[in-house]
Formats: C-alpha cells, structure tokens, sequence
C-alpha cells in the first residue's frame, strides 16, 4: 500500500505558503507519489478567481483532483479537475491519509 499524502492548503494564493503548497504538490506528484492537494478558506479562491496555470499541471502529472472544502456554490471557469467536499465530508477525508501538511 503507498503513503497517501494531503496538502492541505488555506492561505490566499498571493501569499508565500500558497505558493509553496503548489510546489510541494508538484513536486511530489512529478515522483509518482499520491498526494492530493485541498483548498479551505481563503484558498478557495484561487480556484475562483484567476487561478495560476500551475493548478492544471497536477492533471497533467495525474495527481488526485483538487479538492476543495465549502459549502457555498464554486464557479470553475476554468475547467480545474476539482472535487468540491463540504464540512460534514472534511474530517472524514482528512483521516484516510497517511500524512496531512497544512500550510497557511
């Protein structure tokens, strides 16, 4: 069985951890490793808003969707592979990793 790993993203996405998030989950998923990347609170937007190109490379590197954790109706204007979860689902989803990195 693989170590499943979660990155769990709630800073902004101009701010440094957000940009680190995004590297870590490209690094790790260009390696072949499982790793989901999960966007709370003021991550939430950037999926939204203008979200950088890198968000779509995790596609390509076939890492697991994006998940993104609200329970308000999320527009997807650019066609992000996404999963939207709601606060009943988060913990539950959280628990089935091996590993959980916050960064925020």
């Amino acid at each position: 069985m693989s170590k499943r790993t979660a990155i769990l993203q709630t800073a902004a996405a101009n701010t440094d951890a957000a940009t680190e998030a995004l590297d870590l989950a490209l690094a790790m998923a260009s390696m072949d490793q499982s790793v989901q990347l999960i966007l709370a609170s003021e991550a939430v937007n950037c999926i939204s808003d203008n979200p950088s190109k890198r968000y779509a490379m995790l596609e390509l590197l076939e890492a697991e969707p994006i998940l993104v954790f609200t329970d308000e109706p999320l527009s997807n204007p650019h066609q992000l592979d996404i999963e939207i979860i709601s606060s009943q689902q988060l913990a539950p989803q959280l628990n089935s990793y091996n590993e959980v990195l916050q960064f925020s």
